[in-house]
């Protein structure tokens, strides 16, 4: 056999010996700056165009791409239906993994996941890259100032009609749970589809009252009807009291039992501690997750952004991208006796379902 037979059969022999040989390199992926540089990123939106969903996806969509390195771009892209589902699903199951997608997610889903009714959404929330919450305040039922019911102690006695976008959404929801908790009369009117629809049976009288939007979001959007003095707060949920609304009940207050205690609580931190939060898909790179973290930050102490804001009157209270991580792992490890008592206030039974 010549040498160079002999070196060839050595070679062929080496290729079938597992970890003798290098294996060949891996491509790199691109550092952030080189990967963001030119690109042309997308916000998707879980609303139709209007609405607070919209305004604050499109208000941080405009700013953040100045902090992201490499000078990307940003366009707004819309994607209503299923309560968010669709568009949850479109960053889970159809965009690219890549970080070039930021969304903003139904702040109920974690709780809704928890409690087992979450079934058509096609990711565990505890896997997205959360990257920050604008603003987290408290939800609001608010009464016409005209209707009977004008105190949570006149909700006690009376019927009154609260409106609500879907029977899934916490407008429906809290309401109910309130009914069992507290003892209050509330009847939830369903299936106007949005928060302004909502508004509008509102003021046509069809119902008396919302029964839950973001104080801030009511600012912003019922701000005419506030200024008019047609709205009258008569309950909050948050871990404290919004500084406008002193003498409105707090939700957490008004617990009977201690159980019933734990049940509020746990209300309470799954539909006011998330806020307004966005995320990227799960499976993005951890550098990229980090530069988008690093940019929500820098965004929300922007002066350009916060002037903005404050001509739009949004309110910004920022929660960073790993606070809002641990505070969705938190809400997702709630111990099964309290998530079996919030299911019997909030009427959720086995065959409930956010479509």
């Amino acid at each position: 056999m010549t040498i160079g037979k002999a070196l060839s059969a050595l070679l062929g022999a080496a290729c079938l010996i597992p970890g003798l040989l290098p294996a060949p390199a891996q491509a790199a992926e691109p550092d952030p700056a080189q990967f963001y540089r030119g690109l042309q990123m997308k916000m998707v939106i879980r609303s139709a165009p209007g609405g607070s969903y919209d305004t604050y996806g499109r208000l941080l969509g405009r700013h953040i791409t100045r902090h992201i390195p490499g000078g990307p771009t940003m366009i707004p892209v819309n994607m209503p239906g299923a309560s968010g589902i669709k568009a949850a699903n479109y960053v889970v199951e159809v965009a690219p993994r890549d970080g070039s997608i930021l969304t903003n997610v139904s702040l109920g889903f974690p709780m809704y996941q928890v409690l087992g009714v979450l079934k058509n959404v096609a990711a565990d929330m505890r896997d997205f890259n959360w990257i920050g919450s604008l603003n987290a305040t408290n939800q609001i039922l608010v009464m016409r100032s005209d209707a009977t019911t004008k105190s949570l102690a006149d909700a006690m006695k009376h019927e009154a009609l609260v409106g609500a976008a879907t029977p899934e959404s916490t407008g429906a929801q809290l309401p109910r749970a309130y009914n069992i908790l507290l003892g209050t009369k509330f009847k939830v009117v369903v299936g106007y589809g949005n928060i302004a629809a909502v508004r509008l049976a509102l003021e046509q009288k069809e119902v008396d009252g919302v029964g839950s939007n973001g104080w801030s979001d009511i600012k912003t959007d019922f701000r005419d009807l506030l200024d008019r003095k047609m709205l009258r707060p008569i309950i909050q949920v948050g871990l404290e009291k919004e500084p406008d609304l002193p003498d409105v009940p707090l939700l957490n207050d008004l617990a009977k039992t201690p159980q019933d205690r734990q049940v509020l609580e746990f209300i309470t931190k799954s539909n006011t501690s998330l806020g307004k939060p966005f995320a990227a898909a799960p499976g993005v790179p951890a550098d990229r997750v980090a530069v988008l973290r690093r940019a929500f930050d820098a965004t929300m102490t922007d002066p350009v952004f916060l002037a903005e804001a404050e001509k739009q009157r949004v309110e910004i209270r920022p929660i960073n991208g790993a606070s809002l991580q641990k505070i969705v792992e938190d809400i997702i490890g709630s111990p099964q006796p309290v998530l079996e008592k919030v299911k019997e206030a909030m009427g959720i039974t086995a065959d409930t379902a956010i479509q």
